[in-house]
């Protein structure tokens, strides 16, 4: 629900920008879609509230905005502008029209293959520059944080009939490459607050979300960079069917173990259509042992992720399975 413009709070310090409709909001925070009024642009501003935090929060809020400063490139979340006043932070970002992610997985139920490439692809150019140029773990990939800018609906021209037995399922619409489909243009990597620094050292450090945390964090071992790849072979997952591999409504101890031991399948029927190069790229994300997982190059020169494989186009139906996740 959008709020109306003149019941939005006003705050000091942030003249310059004209406060339109709240975004979303968390425990000591508000994001507000906001206008700038010197550029003419639409930002994103998340405002926290400084003095509901303790002093170790504070001080991860400020290492997150250090980082985010020194960070460039077009698959990143880009922050425009960090302000403080004695009550608030104010973190301006970017504006991704589109939301999370995670929506649109949801309105679509799943991805077809070429959709599936065009966003993966992008998180994985972006999770390069931060492990590569950066040294950066980022320690949270999920859909949930993963942004992305809107683009128009196409039509497609060859719309495959439908069969039987398939489920209902949302139109992604016609595929262009290095465009998009299904409404999603860029995506972007945002929520750089678990990100570290490591380079090629370990830490130790328990974090992120259960059911995209590779299996070293869960068993508090030291781990790598290589987290962030488990995450993206969990997302390339996700995408691709419509769930979660690793997931379990009640029992957050089993999850756990699921996770430690790599304890996922490709279920059929919902695998059943998707192509074998695509079950090989997250099967060698999914790897549970860090050293034999595939690192950011190795993914990026997949011959899946480099479109060198016929897929499952867009127009393929399949049964949905529905999760909350």
């Amino acid at each position: 629900m959008v709020t109306p413009a003149n019941e939005l709070s006003n705050y000091v310090g942030l003249e310059r920008y004209l406060l339109l409709s709240i975004l979303g909001d968390g425990a000591f925070s508000i994001v507000y879609k906001a206008l700038d009024k010197q550029t003419d642009t639409h930002v994103a501003i998340k405002v926290i509230r400084k003095l509901e935090l303790k002093a170790n929060q504070r001080i991860s809020i400020l290492k997150e905005v250090q980082l985010m400063k020194s960070l460039d490139h077009e698959s990143i979340l880009s922050l425009c502008g960090f302000l403080e006043t004695l009550e608030y932070y104010f973190l301006i970002t970017e504006l991704c029209q589109g939301g999370e992610l995670f929506q649109q997985i949801v309105h679509l139920t799943y991805f077809s293959e070429d959709l599936a490439r065009h966003c993966i692809r992008q998180v994985a150019e972006g999770i390069g520059y931060l492990h590569e140029v950066k040294g950066v773990v980022h320690r949270d990939i999920k859909p949930e944080n993963l942004l992305f800018e809107p683009i128009p609906f196409l039509a497609r021209v060859d719309p495959a009939p439908v069969q039987p037995d398939d489920e209902p399922k949302v139109d992604e619409g016609r595929f262009v490459e290095n465009y998009g489909g299904g409404g999603i243009g860029k995506v972007k990597i945002g929520d750089f607050g678990l990100s570290k620094i490591i380079w090629d050292e370990a830490t130790v450090t328990p974090c992120g979300t259960i059911g995209y945390t590779a299996p070293e964090i869960v068993l508090r071992q030291n781990y790598s960079k290589a987290v962030d790849m488990w995450a993206l072979g969990c997302v390339l997952y996700t995408m691709l069917c419509g769930f979660p591999p690793f997931y379990d409504d009640d029992d957050i101890d089993i999850l756990t173990e699921k996770v430690a031991r790599g304890d996922y399948t490709f279920m059929s029927p919902w695998w059943d259509s998707i192509s074998n190069e695509a079950k090989d790229l997250v099967a060698h994300l999914l790897c549970v042992d860090p050293t034999q997982r595939y690192d950011i190059h190795q993914c990026l020169h997949h011959p899946w992720l480099l479109g060198q494989v016929k897929s499952r186009k867009a127009g393929h139906q399949q049964k949905a399975l529905t999760l909350f996740f």
